[in-house]
């Protein structure tokens, strides 16, 4: 910075610093000149025009000091007021601004927050990514909601013309079972003893094979494509082309607070890749329909698998369970006022 620059900058700031002070010289000096005008014209011995017009230039300067004592005590600081609030609100839509295009990239477009039944605003969000969707991709434990939504819209020309992909707990990797069954206890800060955690991890399996039942059922009208992983309970996750919903395990309701992401953001990518590399490393691929050679596409076939899954309950208890976890879905809807033909 050139020395002149300096110079001008601090004769800048020591003005503002002084400027009522300068305010009020000036206007002191104004009235004194005004009261002299006015003296001269009335009591010096002068033309008698030359005399009106100095009195009434006098005049005028201590009227226009009037006017701007009375403009800077009462209209200039509301004029200030309002000043200083537009220049904060548009401070504040520009800090907005150059937050939102600085995390754009990182933030969610939506926030759900914890319920016992999806809520409205979810299901619309849902809805919209749905119908623009060639896909459905989920990650979770045993796909309990998801095996019901997609038994209730199996029918719906929405739901047929996906490409349907859930990666599911495989029920043979004990480990992975207990990590997510002493994930759901903690988080229901329910009471913990080996007993209970035995009995959860049945549990737990046992939902994993309802669901390849429900699965089952649909192939004909819902060809879906399975894959059993052991991972450990970080996450549940359902994307689609748009955008995708994610919930951390970290709540005790049926439906933890869910965060929406649009397929612009770091977050899908990377649970994109993540996908990719759950089916990609899958203890098990599945294909419930006659879309492959060695689809699951009969009741042998499908005994067949939940024999080499260690299942040991017989098909009819498991549509029996089926029907069962169906029913208490549409109870749970019908008491939060949804209708069970709609898309949740």
């Amino acid at each position: 910075m050139t020395t002149s620059a300096s110079g001008g900058i601090d004769g800048v700031r020591i003005f503002a610093k002084y400027a009522r002070l300068w305010a009020v010289i000036v206007m002191l000096a104004s009235t004194v000149v005004g009261v002299l005008l006015t003296m001269w014209g009335v009591f010096f011995d002068l033309d008698e025009d030359l005399s009106t017009a100095l009195a009434a230039i006098g005049e005028s300067v201590i009227a226009s000091v009037l006017v701007y004592v009375m403009v800077s005590l009462f209209l200039d600081p509301i004029r200030q007021r309002l000043q200083a609030q537009e220049l904060a609100g548009y401070a504040i839509d520009v800090a907005h601004s150059q937050f939102q295009e600085r995390f754009e990239a990182s933030l969610p477009s939506g926030v759900f927050e914890s319920a016992d039944v999806p809520k409205l605003a979810f299901r619309e969000a849902f809805e919209a990514l749905l119908v623009t969707s060639t896909r459905y991709d989920s990650k979770g434990s045993a796909a309990e909601f998801a095996t019901f939504r997609l038994a209730q819209g199996s029918q719906k020309r929405v739901f047929r013309r996906l490409e349907i992909r859930l990666c599911i707990l495989d029920p043979r990797a004990e480990e992975c079972l207990r990590a997510h069954v002493i994930m759901r206890q903690r988080e229901q800060r329910g009471t913990r003893t080996p007993d209970s955690i035995e009995e959860g991890i049945e549990a737990l399996r046992r939902q994993v094979f309802i669901s390849l039942t429900a699965l089952h059922d649909l192939r004909a009208s819902l060809p879906t494509h399975v894959y059993l992983h052991r991972d450990l309970p970080f996450f549940r996750c359902e994307m689609f082309d748009g955008g995708m919903f994610l919930t951390y395990n970290l709540d005790g309701t049926e439906y933890p607070e869910n965060l929406q992401f649009s397929s612009q953001t770091r977050p899908y990518r990377a649970y994109h890749t993540s996908l990719d590399m759950t089916r990609w490393f899958t203890s098990k691929e599945i294909h419930f329909g006659s879309h492959s050679a060695l689809g699951v596409d009969s009741d042998p076939r499908f005994l067949d698998l939940l024999e080499e899954l260690g299942c040991q309950t017989p098909l009819d208890e498991l549509r029996t369970h089926r029907d069962e976890r169906f029913r208490r879905f549409r109870a749970q809807l019908r008491e939060a006022g949804i209708d069970e033909g709609d898309i949740f």
